[in-house]
């Protein structure tokens, strides 16, 4: 019943979103454009309707951009009547190039085909059954303007349009998100790619039939990264049982794994396998780790661990498999010593954990502090822990080191549950609440939704100091925290610096950790009446300014006020502005 309450809401929220709140006719028009290129729209047929044919050649002909070629390539169809009224349309507008293949050689051919026959500058994808907003090819056209840096390939939001009239769904994107598109074609339509890339990173293949587009998007991006979402809902992808059957989800899991696993052949980072994500055609690779010799963790709440005995400690290290070898950084303060750690705890694990003590004066660990902590490490890769939260699952570790050890990843964090396995934490969102809040929408795996995104590894902008693997190349890197910094939002900090200098962050929910406090409790910082942290809040406010009120990796329409990824509602704005009354920003 929960869960039918939340899917009735969401629709709800949707529909008034679409109709009342979003731009559709958004006021782009300009008299000229300087750089007007040929945009061709590729179109492999097949069998289609004459029904779907008409609408898909009508969005295309209402674009409010003119300057565009229409080329359909029938994959030898049985039936002629659809290539008959293309043929039809041909001769009524000369945009419209149509072509037949002698026999049936699948959809990559079929689309190979077009893009030979094209003439753009740029070239689009769209299915035969599916049609464009009459904007578009405008909206593409507007971010092309940007000359020095011009994007190579674009995409947008889209419309899942039900096969009952009146039912559909938005499909909201974040950014380009790496992790998150290995997890899942989650770019799917509208694409729009430069010419240039498509030859630079060698055509458009066949062999991946079924998962075509995931293949070819992660093949382009290792190629450019002048990828850039357009957070509009360019395409209606039509939702009918034609479009896909069971019988072929077993060739596109296999495609998809295929393309995943050269993608990472080509990134010289052995895959061992690839297993089945938490929805159905998503995916986890299963990397092979670097030699690791140490990991440093460092403990940031002393008076959890001796609140209960050393149990928190005893509970990680027998989650944390014994080929692994720690050594658990512990500072003490607060008028409390070092005498108070019993000599039996330090030497229970000994020749496979190391344990170091450290004093401080301060009641709490300050930037300063950890730096210092942090200077005396001897591992690889230093994980921040609090042991308020405690690892769920054997791999854990495992889990969060296969993304650490990648040269292109700064830092990833695990997601975090309640006692009712429900999820409270997935990483922090940028602009939440009116500041900065938690990512988690208090829903277990079983209610989730691939497009909610929960539980997909993705990248994300800002993560938690609660629970965190960083490698200390990395954190040498940036040398350390900002010790401007005393006892929150050292976090933040960090994280947009490590975004300042092109890392990516990763969230992984393979990797979770459960809670033994209550959301408010263990994310204080993120409450407007927390005032402990009011200078430090002054002090990051200051150095970001305007990076902390949107998040590249969540979508301007959704809600940020309540239920993530949930459409925006009619009295957003005004809620927002009062949430944002009741931090002191100023």
């Amino acid at each position: 019943m929960k869960a039918f309450v939340r899917k009735i809401l969401y629709w709800l929220r949707q529909y008034q979103y679409y109709f009342f709140l979003y731009s559709w006719d958004k006021n782009i028009y300009k008299s000229e454009y300087y750089y007007e290129p040929l945009i061709s729209i590729l179109v492999p047929v097949y069998n289609t309707k004459r029904g779907y044919l008409e609408k898909m050649v009508r969005s295309v002909e209402m674009q409010t951009y003119k300057n565009w070629e229409l080329i359909l390539l029938d994959d030898a169809s049985p039936d002629e009547s659809p290539g008959n009224y293309l043929k039809e349309r041909c001769e009524t507008d000369s945009r419209i190039r149509y072509f037949r293949s002698d026999k049936n050689e699948g959809i990559s051919l079929a689309t190979r085909k077009a893009f030979e026959c094209s003439a753009g500058e740029y070239v689009a994808f769209l299915d035969h059954d599916d049609r464009l907003s009459k904007n578009a090819l405008l909206i593409v056209l507007e971010a092309l303007q940007e000359e020095k840096n011009r994007p190579e390939l674009l995409y947008s939001d889209e419309i899942f349009q039900s096969k009952i009239p009146g039912v559909f769904s938005l499909s909201t994107k974040p950014e380009f998100s790496p992790e998150r598109l290995i997890s899942y074609n989650y770019i799917c339509h509208f694409v729009i790619v430069s010419k240039n890339l498509i030859y630079r990173m060698g055509g458009i293949r066949k062999g991946f039939d079924g998962s075509q587009d995931h293949e070819f998007v992660l093949r382009a991006c290792r190629h450019t990264d002048r990828i850039i979402r357009l957070p509009y809902f360019l395409y209606v992808w039509r939702l009918h049982g034609e479009s896909f059957s069971k019988q072929r989800a077993q060739i596109c899991e296999e495609s998809s794994k295929k393309a995943i696993l050269e993608y990472y052949k080509n990134k010289k980072d052995p895959v061992e396998e690839i297993v089945p994500g938490y929805y159905p055609f998503t995916y986890h690779p299963i990397r092979r780790l670097k030699p690791n010799k140490l990991i440093s963790i460092v403990v940031l709440d002393i008076e959890a661990i001796l609140g209960n005995g050393f149990q928190d400690i005893y509970e990680m290290i027998r989650l944390t498999p014994s080929d692994f070898h720690l050594e658990i950084f512990l500072s003490v303060g607060n008028n409390r010593t070092k005498f108070e750690i019993p000599q039996s705890v330090l030497k229970k694990f000994q020749g496979r954990v190391l344990f170091k003590i450290l004093e401080f004066f301060e009641p709490n660990l300050s930037a300063k502090n950890i730096n210092s902590i942090v200077s005396d490490t001897q591992g690889s890769y230093v994980l921040f822990w609090n042991p308020c939260f405690k690892p769920k699952n054997e791999n854990w570790l495992y889990e969060l080191l296969q993304h650490a050890q990648s040269s292109e990843i700064g830092a990833v964090c695990p997601i975090i549950f309640n006692q009712k396995n429900e999820l409270i934490y997935s990483s922090l969102l940028l602009g939440k609440k009116g500041f900065i809040g938690v990512a988690g929408n208090k829903v277990r795996v079983e209610e989730a939704k691939i497009w909610s995104g929960e539980f997909i590894e993705k990248n994300v902008s800002v993560i938690s100091r609660n629970v965190f693997l960083v490698s200390r190349k990395n954190w040498d890197l940036l040398k350390g925290l900002d010790e401007s910094f005393q006892n929150d939002y050292w976090d933040v900090d960090f994280s947009l610096r490590l975004l300042e200098e092109n890392f990516r962050i990763v969230s992984n929910p393979f990797s979770s950790f459960v809670s033994s406090y209550t959301l408010k409790r263990s994310f204080q910082e993120y409450d407007p009446k927390y005032k402990v942290g009011r200078s430090d809040r002054k002090l990051l406010i200051g150095k970001w300014g305007s990076s902390l009120e949107s998040d590249r990796f969540y979508s301007p329409h959704s809600d940020l006020l309540g239920s993530d990824m949930y459409p925006r509602n009619f009295f957003h704005s005004l809620q927002y502005r009062v949430c944002r009354r009741k931090w002191d920003l100023s």
